[in-house]
């Protein structure tokens, strides 16, 4: 399923400039790394997949380009991944991105991230 998933986004990504194909076809590759989980979910899961965030999130907060997360809460992370994940907000990356992640590694991975920034330290 996200093989199929995966091909469907690189069809529709051949119209986008070659940075951004080169960034979708990382992600991609990143998703295809991590395997779907019913297990609940855990600290390591979610600093595992928050590696990968932070390869284009500026992890220590700044960030020009692309918006940067370690400030937010666990809430707002949650709620922003499920806009991207209903094409309610619009980003092609990241949207491929929430479709990948099942509602327990999102978890792990808000918790994660959340628990860092209110500990001062960076994901």
């Amino acid at each position: 399923m996200k093989r199929e998933r995966a091909a469907a986004l690189v069809s529709r990504a051949k119209g986008l400039a070659s940075e951004i194909r080169w960034l979708l076809g990382l992600l991609l590759s990143a998703i295809l790394l991590f395997p779907e989980s019913s297990a609940p979910a855990d600290v390591s899961q979610g600093a595992q997949i928050a590696a990968t965030c932070a390869s284009c999130h500026d992890p220590t907060g700044g960030g020009q380009a692309i918006p940067p997360i370690a400030a937010l809460d666990e809430q707002a992370i949650v709620k922003a991944m499920l806009a991207f994940r209903a094409s309610e907000s619009p980003s092609l990356v990241m949207h491929a991105v929430a479709l990948s992640l099942s509602d327990d590694e999102l978890a792990a991975t808000a918790r994660y991230l959340a628990d860092r920034a209110n500990a001062g330290r960076q994901p």
